[in-house]
């Protein structure tokens, strides 16, 4: 009787709660799985109309969502991607390694006669208050007017922020891979 008593107790304290806490993670994993099939659309969604606002951002006044045309199978190295307008403008999407290996995402638009018109970098992933800087249209704004037909480089025609230069390379990196992905992939193309 001491025996059984003592197995019933084993099953209770041991075995028991194993179990119940197995079924527990299996209803968790099952529900967590259900929960991202259901936000995986929504989650895409709002990425696509995120990336579009940034893209109409960059691209001259009064362009509309309708107009943009998506340009597939870019293989330019850091470009995300690129979009074209009916008037001939071109947006692309470019990324870089910045600080600890972060990315650095630039929006930078093109007009007719291949310079750069108007740009965005989103250097949120970096140093606060050092790297974060060349985020800020101080930076950036030294590069609209580029012409595309050459790279930029430090110093030609911004220099690189003091304490920030990875990130401040990364930019420079992001903006030369969107030039390179301009001349090579979507000039003549669009």
């Amino acid at each position: 009787m001491a025996k059984k008593q003592a197995q019933e107790s084993v099953f209770k304290t041991m075995i028991y709660p194993v179990i119940i806490l197995v079924v527990i993670c299996v209803v968790c994993s099952a529900l967590l799985a259900l929960l991202n099939d259901v936000t995986a659309p929504i989650i895409e969604a709002n990425e696509a109309a995120q990336t579009q606002a940034a893209y109409l951002g960059v691209l001259p006044e009064g362009t509309d969502a309708g107009q943009l045309t998506t340009l597939e199978g870019l293989t330019t190295d850091g470009v995300v991607g690129a979009v074209t307008t009916p008037d001939g403008s071109v947006a692309v999407q470019a990324s870089a390694a910045g600080y600890s290996g972060n990315e650095v995402t630039v929006f930078v638009s093109f007009d007719t006669t291949g310079a750069i018109a108007r740009l965005s970098v989103d250097a949120s992933t970096q140093t606060t208050g050092i790297g974060s800087k060349t985020g800020e249209e101080s930076f950036w704004s030294g590069f609209i007017g580029w012409n595309a037909a050459e790279p930029v480089s430090a110093g030609n025609p911004v220099d690189t922020i003091a304490g920030a230069t990875v990130s401040s390379n990364a930019v420079i990196t992001a903006l030369n891979s969107a030039i390179d992905c301009y001349n090579n992939e979507i000039k003549g193309v669009a």
